[in-house]
């Protein structure tokens, strides 16, 4: 028994000499990887323009930039209405979130998008005008407030591109290009 145990240590300390060049190896394909990863992950600053008024608006922009995942520094020229983003992050992301944020006028001017590889023709969408219709309803007005409301109301409805109201007789004339059954039903006398 005690050869076996001597045989079995000469193995073990056989093996150990053996990782190591293992272990070399593994470090060599990590290290190819993380120069791949480091190549990939290069950071391209964006560069956006800005309406930017003053230092109260160049803050407030800055300040939801600095918020956003992956930015790592911003820098503004206020003189130039420009705005350098370094990190990695979405340009157009970016862009839509100053615009919701802020409320500022905001264009991506480097890196620009990529244009999308769809090859085939733009579709070509027809359009569902119908034809100029006019309308004459009898409504119960009382005074010109109510005629002016009921003419700000029916302005608001889809299509309507005219109004008049005769406040003596009560009729109201639509021109448009409106359905007429959903005019009625849109009034609220």
């Amino acid at each position: 028994m005690i050869l076996f145990f001597l045989e079995e240590e000469a193995k073990v300390e056989a093996q150990p000499e053996a990782k190591p060049v293992e272990e070399k190896k593994e470090e060599k394909t990590e290290e190819k990887k993380e120069e791949k990863k480091e190549e990939i992950n290069v950071q391209v600053p964006t560069i956006l323009w800005v309406d930017l008024h003053c230092v109260g608006c160049a803050k407030k922009v800055e300040r939801s930039i600095r918020n956003f995942r992956g930015v790592e520094e911003v820098e503004l020229d206020m003189n130039e209405n420009q705005v350098r983003v370094k990190g990695i992050v979405d340009p157009q992301a970016l862009c839509l979130r100053i615009q919701r944020k802020t409320k500022r006028r905001v264009r991506l001017l480097s890196p620009l998008p990529k244009p999308e590889e769809n090859n085939s023709a733009p579709e070509v969408i027809t359009s569902k005008v119908s034809r100029m219709t006019t309308v004459e309803l009898n409504v119960n007005m009382h005074c010109e407030a109510c005629s002016q409301q009921l003419k700000k109301k029916i302005l608001k409805m889809r299509g309507v591109q005219t109004v008049e109201t005769d406040l003596e007789s009560g009729k109201v004339t639509v021109i448009g290009t409106m359905n007429a059954e959903r005019l009625v039903e849109y009034l609220p006398r």
